[in-house]
């Protein structure tokens, strides 16, 4: 087992596809960007979910990663725009504006804007993986905001069969990113 002894190591593992490096960086900074999250989303599933996009995006985009800064700054960014991006799809999905204050706009830089679309990318790539109604469940569950009861009455099926498609499409998608 290699050790490492400075984050330029880490990184250098990661780009290089390096699984080791990738559960070390994620054993290191999870706690303090699940911590943010949780601040920003006031929701621990929610930021949760934040916190697992930003890894599942940051090994997805491994190879072609330039990280300009320290890797905790690149990471904190990287949840706080996540969680900014989350708040704003649920805002959008009830139908109601948050005060500007509530939700800053992100700087609108290239890097941004890259991490942005790639992170759409990712998430398109994993969803087009799950059978149809276990896509259209869990679609209408994380990007349309309904609630279970909601679902299971547009679909016509029972709360107990969302639920299990909801599981199904959490445990399929944690299985493609195959390193946490």
């Amino acid at each position: 087992m290699r050790l490492f002894t400075d984050e330029d190591q880490l990184i250098e593992g990661l780009c290089n596809s390096d699984p080791v490096s990738f559960r070390i960086i994620y054993r290191l900074h999870w706690k303090r960007l699940f911590d943010l999250a949780c601040h920003i989303m006031q929701d621990e599933a929610d930021a949760e979910d934040v916190v697992q996009d930003v890894f599942c995006s940051l090994w997805y985009r491994r190879e072609q990663l330039q990280i300009r800064t320290a890797l905790e700054n690149y990471l904190v960014k990287a949840v706080k725009y996540t969680a900014f991006f989350y708040l704003k799809m649920q805002a959008a999905r009830r139908n109601a504006t948050l005060p500007e204050e509530a939700i800053p706009s992100p700087v609108n830089s290239t890097e941004e804007s890259l991490f942005h679309k790639e992170l759409e990318a990712m998430m398109n790539r994993l969803l087009g993986t799950l059978p149809f109604k276990t896509r259209r469940i869990f679609s209408l569950s994380r990007f349309q905001g309904l609630s279970y009861p909601e679902i299971a009455n547009e679909m016509g099926v029972s709360v107990k069969t969302v639920e299990y498609h909801i599981s199904k499409a959490l445990r399929r998608l944690s299985a493609r990113r195959g390193l946490f």
